[in-house]
């Protein structure tokens, strides 16, 4: 096998595995579109095969038929050196003294609470949203996490956390079609006013 086919072969063994995705949403019952007049459930999961399918043809194609091994790197791909580092002039002139160049660099600070405290946020996410409701917990929780992450606005973040959270009630349930749980007692209340709002029935 050469070295071209060996490095297309996963791209290949990803299309057929595309192919057979593809054929299993096609079995995803549509009835429930209301004959055409909405995306149905089949929808998302087939434009987002149809797009890993394309993107596997690409790459098949680039390496077996334009015989390239170009790969992207982004905006990244032209650095010789770490960003966040000194700077080479920086490092000579350090050398030329005899000094080491991190030598004055304090170092990186690490934040083990915060990162606990993110995890344990979003377990109780998962576990408060059904009676919180998606839009009550969604809004609490990305205000919460720019809060552990440091934003020092508590207004600013809560207005972020309701934008936010109305903006994925709208994709979610105005663009995809997909339910979201309401809610138990007055949160359920704020979410059908919600979709009220929203013309969702």
């Amino acid at each position: 096998m050469t070295r071209r086919m060996r490095h297309a072969l996963p791209h290949l063994v990803m299309l057929l595995v595309s192919a057979l995705l593809y054929w299993a949403a096609m079995q995803i019952d549509t009835r429930a579109a209301e004959g055409g007049r909405r995306i149905g459930p089949d929808f998302w999961p087939k434009a987002i095969i149809v797009i890993m399918g394309a993107l596997c043809l690409y790459e098949v194609v680039k390496r077996l038929v334009v015989k390239s091994s170009f790969t992207a790197e982004g905006l990244t791909g032209e650095l010789h050196q770490n960003p966040a580092g000194p700077a080479p002039v920086a490092e000579e002139t350090a050398a030329a003294a005899g000094a080491t160049p991190d030598s004055g660099q304090q170092p990186q600070r690490e934040y083990p609470g915060r990162l606990l405290a993110g995890i344990v946020l979003i377990a109780a996410f998962a576990l408060g949203v059904d009676w919180l409701g998606f839009f009550v917990a969604t809004a609490v929780f990305l205000a919460a996490f720019m809060l552990i992450g440091g934003l020092r606005r508590p207004l600013l973040a809560c207005a972020i956390g309701v934008a936010g959270s109305f903006a994925l009630i709208v994709i979610f349930m105005r663009v995809a079609y997909i339910s979201l749980p309401p809610g138990a007692g007055p949160f359920r209340e704020v979410s059908l006013a919600l979709l009220r709002l929203l013309g969702v029935s």
